[in-house]
């Protein structure tokens, strides 16, 4: 009998030796990973940049314009006059050097308290305008990766290991490429990182306040707050005196002529065909069905877009009231489903798709389900994914949504696994 304890407990040993070793290996083959793909990432966009900011036709391109246009009108003409689409037109002809039929103007349509911080920012020299408005992006997305980071802290992620993260999340392919385009998505993102923040720690007023800050998407701001009036009151309350003070500021800066001239530009981006739109550019449902039917009359498709959203609404109503915790996959499951039935959506927007990453690391680590490490290299991955399906069409716009589909049920397959089954946190 002892000499059969000590062969069974020298093959146990043996057994975790091996699995000790494996586990090693697997550790520096994601190390190794991580590292040439940082570095990749990193490479790639600085050549990108570069290229897309020294080329007149690129950098007049992009969304910045809009932007660039609104701020260069408030200084002229004041906030009262920003929603004329004449005056945009005028600056946006000069920036180009060429006139530019009504319908090639990419309008400022976004809301109007913004306006302040552009009329401070963008100069006459347009590409000091779109450094100055990206140095401010770049310090908004450091904001809610940190604020993101709390998360992740209070569930025992080693300081490095979150600083890798954060470094991963920064090179986002989305992030860059709404900092490519001038794009406001980093106050979205911002604003629904607080959203999480005062989730996880109780602070419900501040989770409002900070979802109303998500109001730069009006549809996505509404998609995620309705249903905390049924299960987070204070969070709902905190989301209607945030939304109405910058509702209140956007009004004195507008005027009343000013307001009713922004209802119009609503109206006409509201209606999709506008230059800008590209509704079959879109990641939402609305893309799908536009690239997947194209027979469908697109006044078709986007009142089947809206009759979702209302649907997905409800449902996701019923979901918070009748669930737990919230903080199991609930909370990614909501931010990736408010991007799918969002009437209007571009990869920009994806950039929010951090938030179910960073619910999968956390669930991971308080469930010991999955090596950090693992997650990370996922998230690195993902963006040279969406850096390669650009050669193909078909795999441009298959590929997003097949990433969205896995981050919103991870959460919930994870927290599934029997815990003497799945490796520990790295």
């Amino acid at each position: 009998m002892a000499v059969v304890g000590q062969v069974y407990c020298f093959e146990i040993n043996g057994y975790f030796s091996s699995s000790k070793i494996e586990s090693m290996e697997t550790t520096n083959t994601h190390r190794v990973f991580i590292i040439a793909g940082l570095l990749s990432l990193f490479v790639s966009y600085l050549g990108i940049w570069f290229r897309f900011i020294n080329d007149p036709v690129e950098r007049t391109g992009s969304d910045f314009i809009a932007f660039y246009s609104a701020g260069r009108v408030a200084q002229n003409e004041g906030t009262e006059n920003v929603y004329d689409p004449l005056l945009q037109q005028e600056v946006q002809e000069q920036e180009v050097g060429f006139p530019l039929v009504p319908g090639q103007v990419l309008l400022y349509n976004h809301l109007p308290f913004l306006l302040p911080i552009l009329q401070i920012l963008v100069s006459t020299s347009y590409v000091a305008s779109f450094y100055g408005w990206v140095i401010l992006l770049i310090a908004l997305y450091i904001a809610g990766i940190v604020i993101l980071s709390y998360g992740l802290s209070r569930v025992g992620v080693d300081r490095n290991l979150t600083l890798l993260i954060g470094f991963a999340g920064f090179l986002f392919l989305p992030v860059f490429f709404s900092l490519m385009n001038g794009q406001d998505t980093a106050f979205l993102f911002l604003g629904v990182a607080l959203w999480v923040y005062g989730l996880l720690s109780g602070k419900e007023l501040f989770a409002g306040f900070g979802l109303s800050l998500a109001t730069v998407r009006p549809h996505i701001a509404l998609f995620l707050a309705i249903p905390m009036l049924f299960r987070y009151r204070k969070i709902f309350m905190g989301f209607l005196l945030g939304s109405g003070v910058l509702a209140c500021l956007s009004l004195l800066l507008l005027g009343q002529n000013g307001t009713r001239e922004f209802i119009n530009i609503l109206l006409l981006s509201a209606g999709g065909e506008w230059y800008g739109m590209k509704e079959n550019a879109m990641y939402n449902l609305i893309g799908l069905l536009t690239r997947a039917m194209p027979q469908l009359e697109a006044g078709t498709i986007r009142v089947l877009g809206w009759i979702t959203y209302v649907i997905a609404v409800v449902w996701l109503c019923v979901l918070w009231l009748r669930t737990r915790d919230m903080r199991q996959g609930l909370i990614g499951l909501s931010v990736t489903l408010a991007l799918f039935v969002a009437p209007h959506l571009h990869l920009h927007d994806l950039a929010l798709l951090l938030i179910p990453i960073y619910e999968i690391i956390r669930v991971s680590q308080t469930d010991g389900v999955l090596k950090t490490l693992t997650v990370i290299a996922m998230l690195i991955a993902i963006s040279l994914l969406f850096l390669l399906i650009n050669i193909s069409p078909y795999l441009q716009y298959t590929i997003p949504y097949l990433i969205m589909l896995l981050l919103a049920i991870a959460p919930y397959y994870l927290k599934s696994r029997i815990p003497s089954t799945i490796l520990h946190q790295s």
